[in-house]
């Protein structure tokens, strides 16, 4: 008959992932960030005075269109500015660990022995400011998926490399 343990761990032996030191994305990920988030305001803008033109459109229905704006790209702004020193992240033995978010804030932690797939992707937007995202697909849910967005582009490359390295994987 096989011996089967199953012990019980002591939670102050073990490690603490908030010790480790993290990089933070690149600050020009930042000005996109805020550059999108001035045309999300620009087109509400737009939407708001088209309305405010409109021949006995409800005054009322327009100030509570304008405050739920407001209020939305508050909390946007918020986000951005407060949230956006805590989106760092780090390459462990083990795994990568991300976090993020001011309002919600969420640390992500992918074993490499999960990871299936890397990419470095950069799209138009991405491209003029010199910064791509790396995505890591995990195998079961999407869930699991995790894209650093902000990374220089030299990075990105040393991280894919290095990811496929440890997870094991062939390079495409």
């Amino acid at each position: 008959m096989l011996d089967f343990e199953n012990n019980t761990l002591n939670i102050e032996d073990l490690p603490k992932f908030e010790e480790v030191e993290k990089s933070p994305v690149s600050i020009r990920y930042l000005k996109v960030l805020r550059l999108l988030y001035l045309i999300f305001l620009f087109v509400f803008l737009g939407g708001l005075t088209a309305l405010f033109f409109i021949p006995k459109f409800p005054i009322v229905l327009f100030l509570i269109i304008a405050s739920v704006v407001v209020t939305i790209f508050g909390i946007l702004i918020l986000e951005v500015e407060k949230g956006f020193p805590k989106r760092k992240f780090a390459l462990r033995e083990k795994d990568i660990l991300f976090q993020k978010g001011f309002i919600i804030f969420r640390e992500t932690i992918v074993p490499y022995k999960r990871i299936q797939h890397v990419e470095v992707k950069q799209g138009l937007l991405f491209k003029a400011f010199n910064i791509v995202i790396i995505k890591v697909f995990t195998a079961g849910s999407s869930s699991g998926d995790l894209s650093l967005f902000g990374l220089d582009p030299e990075d990105a490359d040393k991280m894919k490399a290095q990811i496929l390295k440890i997870a094991d994987l062939d390079e495409d």
